[in-house]
């Protein structure tokens, strides 16, 4: 798995950009990691748990890992060092506050 993160960073990197976002799947579970890499503290929230909060967990390459996520629909956002993050994502959903969440959709 290690090298399939390197290897989409590396392909980022020589088109110019580097994911700040992305999901990977593994049979019934989704991943997801935040690139963030001077953040000191990175917390998920998404609708599959009524938005309680969880740490997430940084790896050596500055990304920040939620491990675990059911393959089915959901809507999330970060809380990165305090601030409401959400980030570029491929769906999003406004919510019943006035602004929006990223949207998973297997």
């Amino acid at each position: 798995m290690i090298g399939r993160v390197a290897l989409l960073c590396l392909a980022a990197f020589l088109q110019g950009c580097v994911p700040q976002h992305y999901t990977t799947i593994h049979a019934n579970t989704v991943n997801l990691y935040l690139q963030a890499p001077q953040a000191t503290s990175v917390q998920f929230a998404s609708s599959e748990n009524w938005y309680a909060l969880r740490e997430a967990t940084k790896n050596k390459d500055g990304f920040w890992m939620i491990n675990g996520l059911a393959k089915r629909e959901f809507q999330y956002f970060y809380i990165v060092d305090g601030k409401l993050l959400l980030p570029d994502c491929r769906f999003r959903q406004n919510d019943d506050f006035g602004t929006a969440n990223c949207r998973y959709l297997p």
